[in-house]
């Protein structure tokens, strides 16, 4: 239950496709994000973002340093998709929980935020953008 929640900020994170460079289109399997997303709509994303045991975990699958677990791999999978449409077809409440995780994310982990920005949006501009919207 602690990783399912956690999923889905990483939807944020979090967020949420494969990794770039695992495939020549990362969304090759997403056709319908917002179909994709409903996945995670049940996760407690706040007990995810205050375990940080399990945050951290999550972290090293989304910065490819550690194994994932399933729900990871998903949320995984999903963030350069959100990067990259600003999660255009996610509904409303979908937005906003990814931003308050990715929000969370940001000022409880900076170094790592920084890390996971550099691998699913190489300027920082579409992530950022999609924070403030």
């Amino acid at each position: 239950m602690v990783c399912k929640t956690f999923v889905l900020l990483s939807c944020v994170i979090y967020a949420c496709v494969a990794a770039p460079g695992d495939s020549a289109n990362p969304d090759d399997d997403i056709k319908d994000l917002g179909t994709y997303m409903k996945r995670f709509d049940k996760i407690n994303v706040e007990q995810i973002l205050n375990n940080d045991r399990v945050l951290s975990s999550h972290l090293k699958c989304f910065l490819n340093e550690g194994p994932c677990v399933q729900q990871s791999r998903d949320l995984k999978r999903v963030i350069p998709v959100i990067a990259e449409n600003a999660c255009d077809g996610c509904t409303h409440r979908q937005k906003a929980v990814i931003k308050k995780s990715l929000n969370t994310l940001k000022n409880k982990k900076p170094n790592e935020w920084s890390r996971l920005v550099k691998i699913y949006d190489a300027s920082g501009e579409k992530l950022n953008k999609f924070l403030e919207s």
